[in-house]
């Protein structure tokens, strides 16, 4: 069967089981691991609720990369939950996901993982970069753009530039980067264990009477603590979904997406429930909860363990996770903006690969330009909050439609059947209404905001569905 995309819509089969895996592992690995286990200690105290969140968080996100995988390996399309959303529900429900993602979630994780870069090389050169101020003038806009944003601007341009390349040379980049995180979080592991100088009776501490700067007193203790506990360690999770965005250039992708899926959950579960044991081993919990939250718990117990010098090879360390993630962050999300485009549901130049990549460039550029522009703004700590929450909307609609799929179309071809069905999706789809319900109760402004910028997505699809049908009635028979 001959495939009808333009030959300039054609993107290349290049990314091998070990490539996927490392993009899942290099996407989700980031920051959260190393900082949040001092919020997560304030949220609950104990050393084992911290872990319990930990693993239960782990859980729900393998429920839904086990979803993901059935789906991934059914419709192996770019673009992952959009494909998705379109066929169980409506191509409009599809590209209501794609319009978040290209003005939510996309940029703004990208901008942050900037930032963050920016701020540990701020670090590294005892805060030279904090120091400069750049003037500029944009029209009536006028303002200083500082040395951290120089620096996440320079980042975010680097990483466009590198993704540019075909997708088998990103996946060899991906696989690279992805053994460096994993060697970072085994030896600070290790090391915690063998060298430091900890104990085992810190498990039966607790961390609520720490300093916690900058946490709520109603996310300390009980169910709320719990719940945000929960809200920190799925942010470290961020991401396990990202793999299905690329699996229009997976090989095999009815046997690699499954496999790439589940192996890189069950390796990061493994390494954040290790790392976190190594945490309270070398610290005592009061000592985690009151750590400066200018610094990080990773760096704390490096240098308890190593010495004062293994704070500054580790925050070099730090820099190089978020570059990784930065790097599969703009790679995976600008195959959305591709799927919409080659769908007609954006502007079709979009959709256009490279000639000799067979990359979308010009998504990739866009995905870049995004988060650049918020970068500038200095906005997406602000929007960071809806973000979360518009994203764990599309999740859910997610897992809802394997069930819809499953009842619409029985007899389609599915090479992968999720283990436990229903009960695993559904368990996915009852955490999600409550990570959902919790949200709204904590921040019930910006949850409707996220929705309303959700919202602006139906009249802009009827728009572009009025000129899809002018165009078809005005083309030449």
């Amino acid at each position: 069967m001959t495939n009808s995309k333009p030959q300039e819509h054609l993107l290349i089969r290049g990314l091998g089981l070990w490539a996927a895996a490392a993009l899942g592992v290099c996407d989700i690995v980031g920051q959260g691991v190393f900082l949040k286990a001092r919020a997560m200690t304030c949220n609950v105290g104990a050393p084992w609720l911290v872990m319990t969140a930990w693993v239960l968080a782990g859980l729900l996100a393998l429920c839904g990369a086990l979803t993901l995988a059935e789906l991934g390996a059914m419709m192996p399309e770019s673009g992952g939950p959009y494909a998705f959303l379109r066929r169980a529900f409506s191509p409009q429900i599809g590209f209501a996901y794609g319009w978040m993602m290209l003005f939510l979630g996309a940029p703004l994780s990208a901008a942050a993982l900037a930032a963050g870069g920016a701020i540990f090389l701020n670090l590294q050169t005892g805060g030279a970069l904090s120091a400069i101020r750049l003037p500029f003038a944009l029209g009536s806009a006028h303002g200083n753009l500082a040395g951290t944003q120089l620096v996440a601007l320079a980042l975010i341009a680097a990483i466009a530039v590198i993704n540019l390349a075909p997708v088998r040379t990103n996946g060899a980049i991906a696989t690279a980067l992805a053994g460096v995180k994993i060697l970072m979080l085994v030896l600070l592991t290790i090391g915690a264990f063998m060298l430091g100088s900890g104990s085992f009776n810190h498990f039966a501490m607790n961390g609520s009477a720490g300093l916690c700067a900058g946490i709520a007193a109603s996310a300390r203790g009980g169910a709320a603590g719990f719940g945000a506990a929960m809200i920190g360690a799925l942010y470290a999770y961020q991401g396990w979904s990202s793999l299905t965005y690329v699996a229009g250039e997976v090989k095999e992708p009815s046997r690699t997406l499954p496999l790439a899926l589940v192996a890189t959950m069950l390796v990061v579960i493994a390494l954040y429930v290790a790392a976190n044991a190594a945490y309270f081993y070398v610290l005592t919990p009061f000592q985690i909860a009151s750590t400066s939250p200018a610094s990080s718990v990773g760096l704390e117990v490096l240098g308890h363990v190593f010495g004062a010098p293994a704070r500054g090879l580790g925050t070099a360390l730090l820099f190089v996770s978020v570059l990784a993630t930065l790097h599969v962050t703009i790679l995976t999300n600008s195959r959305i903006t591709f799927a919409l485009a080659d769908d007609d549901n954006l502007v079709p130049w979009l959709a256009q690969v490279s000639s000799r990549a067979r990359v979308p460039s010009r998504a990739v550029i866009l995905a870049a330009a995004m988060a650049a522009i918020l970068v500038v703004l200095g906005t997406f700590d602000v929007l960071s909050d809806f973000e979360i929450f518009s994203v764990w909307i599309f999740y859910g609609l997610v897992g809802l439609s394997l069930f819809v799929l499953r009842r619409k179309e029985p007899d389609a071809p599915r090479p992968y059947r999720i283990a436990g069905y229903p009960w695993i999706p559904a368990a996915f789809l009852a955490a999600t209404a409550w990570l959902l319900f919790e949200a709204v109760i904590d921040a019930p402004a910006r949850s409707l905001l996220g929705l309303g910028i959700i919202a602006l997505s139906l009249p802009v699809y009827r728009l572009l569905k009025a000129r899809k049908t002018r165009r078809a009635t005005t083309a030449p028979a």
